[in-house]
Parts: structure tokens; C-alpha cells; sequence
């Protein structure tokens, strides 16, 4: 009997031993990130049959358990990616919203300027100071665009370093994970769990979601297997797996990630990777970051374009037609479809056209900007599905698609088409699943500059100018003829080379006139009704009539020999640029076109902020949950302690006694 008391007694010690060593474990990791307070599972053993009954024989601790909830660390892991991956688009959000939106430093305020020197100009055409003033603001303005572009440059270039470094945090956390697994494996089959070693295992789980959005699958041996991206495989039991940046197939200047899969390097598209710091530095890139650069240079480019086609149509100080005032990119004469008259003015370059290094044709792509109204923000990718025989080009930024059918007139790149107000066109039919990358505006700032040093130059005055003769009886009133307007195709006729020829309206008795160049000794028109109110267009040139002509009358026009004096019909246009919507369909101005750009950044910090909030509220409610179940409560701990203290107490007063017992026993027999 005294045997069985010492067991019991001993036992009893044994069990609140171990329940301090575990209460005192508890406490000493409070602090510790990813701890799951432990207690002791004990239970009585089976016990000893006499003919008195079943004798107790104490207690044993079957294991030490640690209080987890799957479902509710799932909850933290899938809020934390979701918190991360907002957090850190918010933050560069920001940067680039105060770069786009500074309302004193920004685009806007640069062109506004720029147009204010283009009216004080038009308004004294012959002066030297404000023609010099307004070259200053020309190179101003493109000071400004330039900036701004480097500016967004240097925030691609930070990108790139960032997901360099998220990819090999990734890595290290997969590393250690696996490493982690290869522990509990070793441990597993001592049939104990290893707690320490699994909050550990599920705290890196929780640091990997904060870079990517992860998902985890339990392996027989205790292991886990994680997963990310549409179920690429991270960690693999003991085994992980390396990912890595290299420059993309589709644009050798943009960074991807790339997963090892085997001999093989598969690179993962930004749309997998869409949680966690990971997902949050991607969709910036190609939501945010793109937009603005390409809004940026589509501006740039149409504003320059079009200024361009207008001041062609004016005459400088010095008589001559007007020249580029921009000099940009453009394409060679033998890029141009044979069907564009040959007199047009090279239209601008595309900016970039990158063939998939994946690609297994021949074919290559080019093209130019063909209407400055139809271009969007975006770039695009071409497909071509050799097993339907059509091509699909998607505009990058909204994933909007155009299904494109060689066999229908105008939708056959290799003939040559005009979309999205680019001309495309195929050296030849591609392999099937040949792509190819389109960035129309991509560098545009880079290479603009001001075309114009002299002053004199700039062409403000209109080139022709219309006379009536001094013997004219009737009461006709002539408004001054303009250049016939340019449209934003860009490859529209140039400047017609007539336009300067002189030309004679003479009006008949029976009312009508004729119109007669006497430059190239041909003749017009003859016998034309005139209805006041109507407009003459000849040699390029439009004229409106009003008022009664008599027989007799005639109107000269002629080139325009007034180069000082006070002609600002084509400063008059020029600054008209303005506020005519030339952007996004003809439904915006330049600075219409780029607050667009703007608003949808801001925009996007706006919503990011609320979901970046509301993120962080919902990782807040989710650690509280796992915490209320999982945590340490020191309080909870306290009670422990005394009560483990108080077993451990009469567990050794039951030794005692039973020490006693047997020593009264043996003072018996003596």
C-alpha cells in the first residue's frame, strides 16, 4: 500500500510539475508574435484490480496541447494579405497623387502659362519681347513635362527595386517554412505535437501573406504544402521552391516575377499575384503608374501635333509659311500606306513596339499614330490565334478587347489598319500564339523639344489676305480667309502648295462669279450662284462673302505681304488650341484630358485609403479573435500558477505522510 501512495504521490508531483513548467512557458512568451498559449492534457491510467476493487494509480499527462483555431488564424492570414496589399498601394498612390495633382508645380499651370505668351503675342504680333517671352515658356513648359516624366521614371525605377526585394523576402520566408516543415516532420513521429515549432511554422505563414497572398494545405506527416498565385507551388513539405525577377517577354524594360518550375522559368502574369505588399506594388504599376505616364506623354504628343498642324498654316515675320514649332519622333516616308497622298506630313512614331520574346515567328509589327483624338492612355497587346485565324488586341489598361478578322475588309494587320488611332501593320502572319506589346505614346517627352530658336518664326499672321478693288460698287463685306482646318488625323494633306497663288473672284451681271488663279493661269470655277453668306473654298484657303456683289466686283487674294504689321489670324487659332477638345473622342481639351488622369488618381488614393482602413479595422477584430482564444491572459496564467502551486504542495505532503507511514511501520516490528 505504501508502494502504491509513493506512485500516486509522485505522479501527482509529476503532472503539477509539468503544469508550472507549462503555465511559466506561457507567461514567458506573452510578447512572443504567433504564440498559442499551451496546457497540460492529464488523465487518471488505468487502474490496479484488488478484491477490494480498482485501486487508483495517480495520474499521468497524456500531452501538452497548445488552444488553436484553424479557422480563425486562416481569417488573420487572408486579412493580413488583404491589409498589406492595400497598405501598400495607398502609400505609393500618394506619391504619385501629389506628383500629378500639385496645383502651383503641375502640367496645368505650366500650359496655361504657355497659352497666356501665345495671346500676348497675338495680340501684338510684331513684338520681339513677347515672341521671346513666349519661346521661354515653350521651353517652360516642356521643362515641366519633362520633369514630371523623370519624375515617374525614377517612381518605375523604385518599383522595380521594391518587387526585387518583396520576390527575395519570399524567398526567405518559403526557405524557412520548409525549413520549419522538415522540424515537425522529424518530431511527428514521436507522437507529440511540436507546438513551439508549429506556432513558428504558422507565424511565417503570417509574415509570407504580408508579402503575397498564400494559401496552405496539411500533409499526413504534420507537413504543410503552400500555394500562391492560381496554385503555384511555394513550399513543398521540406522543399521550396525560388522565385525571381527578369525583365518581362513582352517588354524587356518591365520587371516579372518569375517562378522555377523544374528546368523550366514560367513567368507568373501581375494579375496572379493580387494580394500582400506583392499584389499591392504590381497593381500600382499597372493601374496607376502606367496611367499617368502614358495620360502624360498622350497629352504631350497631342498637344504637340496639333499645335503643329496649326502653325504650319500661319506665316512668320520673316513671310514664310509657319514650320514645325515642335520637333518630335516621327516615321519615314516608306511607313506610310500607299493609299495616304504622298504631299502629308509625317505623322509621330508609335513610341514603343516590343515582340514577345516567347514569339516562335518571323513577323514583326509597326505602325504610327494615326488620329491624336482616337489615342487612349493605354498600352495594348496583339494576339494572333492561328487555330480561328483572328487577332485580338487588347487595350491593357481596362482589358477591353477587339476581335480582329483578317477575311473582313480593314481588320487585316498584314495589309495594314487603322485602330485605336494607331496604324498597325504585319510584316507577315505570325505564329500562332505570336504577341506583340504596343506602347503608342511610351518616351514621347524624351524626345520633344522646341523646334524654333528665332522668334521671328513663329508664324502669327495669316499667309493669304484677301483685297477688294477700290472700284468695287456693291456693298460686299469679306471675312479674311483662313487656312482650311487641319483635322487630328495626322495624316492629312499638307499645307496646300497653291495656297499663295494669287486668285481673282470676279462677279458677273447675272449673279455669279468666277474664280480664276492667275499664278498657275488656270481657272477655278465659273458661273458659281452667290448667296451672301456663303464660304469660298479654294487653293486651301476658306472665305465667307456676305452682302451684295455688283457686276463688276472683284476680290483679290493673294499671299499676305503684311509680315509687321498688326495680322493675328493664326495667333487667333493657335490659341484657340485651348479650349477646342481635341483629346478622348473630341469630348476633352489637353487640360481636360489630363485631369481626367488626375481625378482617376485621386480617385483611386480615395478608395484606397477607405479599403486600406476598413482592412486594417477588419486585421484588428480578426487578431482579436484569434487572441481571445489562442492568447496568453496573464490574469488566467496567475490562477494557474496557484493552482498548480497548491497541487504541487500536496502531492509532496502526500509523500510525506506516506514516508511516515512506513517508518511507523517499521518502529512496530523492532
Amino acid at each position: 500500500m505504501g508502494s502504491s501512495v509513493f506512485g500516486i504521490g509522485v505522479s501527482g508531483l509529476n503532472a503539477a510539475n509539468l503544469g508550472l513548467t507549462t503555465t511559466g512557458h506561457n507567461i514567458a512568451n506573452v510578447n512572443t508574435p504567433g504564440y498559442s498559449r499551451q496546457r497540460i492534457i492529464q488523465s487518471a491510467p488505468y487502474p490496479q484490480g484488488s478484491g477490494s476493487g480498482f485501486v487508483g494509480m495517480g495520474v499521468k499527462v497524456d500531452t501538452i496541447t497548445r488552444i488553436y483555431d484553424q479557422f480563425l488564424t486562416r481569417q488573420v492570414n487572408s486579412t493580413q494579405s488583404q491589409s498589406s496589399y492595400y497598405d501598400a498601394l495607398l502609400s505609393h498612390l500618394k506619391e504619385i497623387d501629389n506628383i500629378v495633382a500639385d496645383p502651383d508645380a503641375g502640367v496645368s499651370p505650366a500650359l496655361q502659362s504657355f497659352f497666356s505668351s501665345v495671346q500676348n503675342v497675338t495680340t501684338n504680333p510684331s513684338n520681339m519681347p513677347s515672341r521671346q517671352q513666349m519661346l521661354a515658356s515653350s521651353q517652360t513648359l516642356l521643362n515641366r513635362f519633362q520633369v514630371f516624366e523623370q519624375r515617374l521614371a525614377e517612381q518605375r525605377n523604385s518599383l522595380n527595386g521594391e518587387v526585387t526585394n518583396t520576390v527575395n523576402s519570399i524567398n526567405a520566408i518559403a526557405q524557412s517554412i520548409a525549413k520549419v516543415n522538415n522540424q515537425i516532420a522529424l518530431t511527428n513521429g514521436a507522437g507529440q505535437p511540436p507546438n513551439d515549432l508549429l506556432d513558428q511554422r504558422d507565424q511565417l505563414v503570417r509574415e509570407l501573406n504580408v508579402q503575397v497572398k498564400a494559401t496552405t494545405l496539411q500533409n499526413d506527416d504534420g507537413t504543410i504544402n503552400v500555394f500562391i498565385g492560381s496554385g503555384q507551388s511555394l513550399v513543398m513539405g521540406g522543399n521550396a521552391t525560388t522565385l525571381t525577377t527578369a525583365p518581362s517577354q513582352a517588354d524587356p524594360e518591365r520587371l516579372a516575377v518569375v517562378y522555377q518550375q523544374g528546368a523550366n522559368q514560367v513567368e507568373l502574369p501581375d494579375s496572379l499575384l493580387n494580394g500582400g505588399v506583392l499584389g499591392g506594388l504590381l497593381e500600382y504599376r499597372s493601374k496607376s503608374l502606367d496611367l499617368a505616364q502614358n495620360s502624360l506623354n498622350r497629352m504631350a504628343l497631342v498637344f504637340a501635333q496639333t499645335f503643329n498642324e496649326q502653325h504650319r498654316a500661319g506665316m512668320d515675320l520673316n513671310g514664310n509659311l509657319g514650320g514645325d514649332y515642335w520637333d518630335f519622333s516621327t516615321v519615314t516616308m516608306a511607313s506610310i500606306p500607299p493609299t495616304v497622298p504622298p504631299t502629308t506630313v509625317k505623322p509621330p512614331a508609335l513610341g514603343a513596339v516590343r515582340t514577345n520574346q516567347a514569339n516562335t515567328g518571323g513577323a514583326s509589327l509597326t505602325g504610327y499614330i494615326s488620329d491624336v483624338s482616337k489615342l487612349a492612355a493605354s498600352d495594348y497587346e496583339l494576339v494572333f490565334d492561328a487555330a480561328s485565324n483572328k487577332y485580338t488586341l487588347t487595350r491593357l489598361s481596362d482589358g477591353s478587347r477587339s476581335i480582329l478578322d483578317p477575311t473582313v475588309a480593314g481588320q487585316d494587320p498584314v495589309a495594314g489598319l487603322n485602330i485605336e488611332g494607331m496604324y498597325l501593320k504585319l510584316s507577315a502572319t505570325p505564329a500562332g500564339g505570336d504577341r506583340f506589346t504596343i506602347q503608342p505614346t511610351k518616351g514621347f517627352i524624351n524626345g520633344l523639344s522646341v523646334g524654333i530658336t528665332d522668334p521671328r518664326e513663329i508664324a502669327i499672321a495669316g499667309p493669304v489676305l484677301a483685297t477688294p478693288n477700290k472700284t468695287n460698287t456693291g456693298s460686299l463685306k469679306i471675312t479674311q480667309p483662313e487656312v482650311a482646318a487641319q483635322t487630328t488625323v495626322t495624316t492629312d494633306a499638307a499645307i496646300n502648295p497653291s495656297l499663295r497663288n494669287k486668285v481673282t473672284v470676279t462677279f458677273n451681271a447675272a449673279g455669279t462669279f468666277d474664280v480664276f488663279d492667275n499664278t498657275a493661269g488656270v481657272a477655278l470655277a465659273t458661273g458659281v450662284a452667290y448667296t451672301p453668306g456663303m464660304t469660298l473654298s479654294y487653293n486651301g484657303w476658306n472665305m465667307k462673302l456676305d452682302g451684295q456683289a455688283a457686276a463688276g466686283d472683284v476680290i483679290v487674294v493673294d499671299k499676305n505681304t503684311a509680315t509687321g504689321s498688326a495680322d493675328n489670324r493664326n495667333g487667333l487659332a493657335l490659341g484657340k488650341l485651348q479650349t477646342t477638345r481635341l483629346m478622348d473622342g473630341g469630348s476633352a481639351t489637353y487640360q481636360e484630358g489630363y485631369g481626367r488622369m488626375v481625378a482617376a488618381i485621386g480617385t483611386q488614393t480615395s478608395e484606397a485609403k477607405v479599403l486600406a482602413d476598413a482592412q486594417g479595422a477588419m486585421l484588428t477584430q480578426a487578431e482579436q479573435a484569434r487572441d481571445s482564444v489562442s492568447g496568453v491572459n496573464l490574469d488566467e496564467e496567475a490562477a494557474n500558477l496557484l493552482r498548480y502551486q497548491q497541487a504541487y504542495q500536496a502531492a509532496s505532503k502526500l509523500i510525506q505522510i506516506a514516508q511516515q507511514a512506513f517508518q511507523e511501520i517499521i518502529n512496530i516490528g523492532r
